[in-house]
């Protein structure tokens, strides 16, 4: 996959994670605090997402991310972070008393940016953000900050896209996650895993091989997925096949929460990590 192609999912499916409903705004002046900031009122940001603004190079200077590869963060409920650091997803553990907040070293994937400057970016964007030390939130704008006060990183909210309906839908996987959730690769060519989710509370499938169903539960954006039962047949190929829907049907299993944005679906687990990500059949 390439640069455009990854970071486009990586938005799509990052932004799946949010709770809420997200206001857009741009980012205009400096990173001087304005006036008034002792009115200030800060929000909490669980289940908030937010795309970087600007940041602080290494030279002291105030600059904007490059065009198309603005990293983005969300704020889970469960005390983790995670987002696109511009190609590579990230996550790591915060913690937030009052205006103060910590961020632990940062865990990512492995694809890298095509350029040079993409690297750089990534590399101290996540430097800054474990660095944090405090923030502040005015209306639309997020402002990171560092133990000697210095603004680091300032963020505008993101948007969330209208979204298709769960029921009703054909849903085919384009990515899922393997290592603990620790790597998203795409389905093995050549094959076609798919689901559907009907109104008498009945899922159902083909799992690349095995045609699979299972009751299922819905309590607002809550998912609980029990009793898969597939069918038992067995392909040789193409390589790897068994191994996915295995895979697949276990994540699928361990299903707990879904976030719908736009054309993509994201099931997400106990632990609010994004496990199998589907699109919408035409």
């Amino acid at each position: 996959m390439g640069r455009d192609g990854h970071h486009a999912f990586a938005k799509a499916a990052l932004l799946i994670i949010v709770a809420a409903c997200l206001v857009s705004a741009g980012y205009s002046g400096g990173m001087e605090t304005p006036p008034g900031d002792a009115d200030r009122v800060a929000e909490p940001l669980a289940g908030t997402a937010w795309h970087l603004a600007a940041f602080r190079a290494d030279n002291g200077s105030v600059t904007a991310p490059l065009p198309g590869a603005e990293p983005l963060i969300i704020f889970g409920e469960g005390g983790t972070l995670s987002g696109s650091a511009g190609c590579n997803l990230y996550s790591a553990p915060y913690r937030i008393n009052g205006s103060t907040i910590s961020v632990e070293p940062v865990i990512a994937t492995a694809a890298y940016p095509a350029t040079a400057e993409g690297l750089a970016q990534q590399s101290r964007y996540r430097e800054l953000l474990v660095a944090a030390a405090s923030y502040r939130v005015e209306g639309d704008r997020m402002t990171i900050s560092g133990p000697s006060g210095k603004d680091l990183l300032v963020f505008s909210r993101a948007e969330q896209p209208e979204s298709m309906p769960l029921l009703a839908t054909e849903w085919q996987l384009t990515h899922y996650t393997t290592g603990g959730g620790n790597t998203v690769v795409s389905p093995i060519p050549g094959t076609s895993v798919n689901l559907t989710f009907d109104a008498d509370g009945t899922l159902s499938g083909s799992a690349g091989c095995n045609a699979y169903s299972a009751p299922y539960e819905l309590n607002e954006t809550g998912i609980a997925v029990e009793r898969v039962i597939a069918t038992k047949a067995s392909l040789a190929g193409p390589a790897g096949i068994m191994e996915q829907e295995s895979a697949y049907l276990d994540l699928l299993r361990s299903a707990a929460g879904y976030r719908i944005v736009g054309d993509t679906l994201a099931v997400i687990d106990g632990n609010g990590r994004a496990i199998l990500f589907f699109k919408a059949e035409p």
